[in-house]
């Protein structure tokens, strides 16, 4: 059946925007190569990014991407049994929030400024309701 897997980490070091890009073309190839969909946010070295799709292929895709060196402190949010796909029109939606994009956030209050992982942990559907805000839109 299909799944949304939701995780958060950090970077292991400054990415450039080139390195955000690459990142995100080999994922929009692979993903779509998988039938996977999701959304990738990023904000001062963090990532925060959901995964769609059947749970055979999305558990051992997240296993893969949290082994990845890029980044760090990977933690799984939450994982999800999901009859309809949220981000079904991205192989990977991203965004690279802004001060003014986090501050448009409803109900935004100062976690992005200083992201945790116990701020989603705590209550993982603030996670969905993150990503929920910038489906409508994507970068790169």
């Amino acid at each position: 059946g299909l799944i949304s897997l939701v995780y958060v980490s950090f970077e292991a070091y400054p990415m450039t925007d080139d390195e955000l890009k690459s990142i995100l073309v080999k994922a929009r190839e692979v993903n779509k190569s998988k039938g996977v969909t999701g959304m990738l946010l990023y904000r001062d070295g963090f990532f925060i990014q959901v995964l769609e799709g059947e749970e055979s292929i999305v558990r051992p895709l997240y296993e893969k991407i949290a082994k990845d060196e890029r980044h760090k402190n990977v933690l799984t949010v939450y994982v999800n049994e999901i009859e309809n796909r949220t981000f079904s029109i991205w192989a990977m939606g991203f965004n690279k929030l802004t001060e003014s994009d986090i501050k448009r956030v409803e109900g935004y209050n100062d976690f992005l400024d200083q992201p945790s992982v116990e701020f989603f942990t705590d209550k993982p559907s603030r996670a969905t309701t993150l990503l929920a805000q910038f489906k409508q839109r994507t970068y790169f």
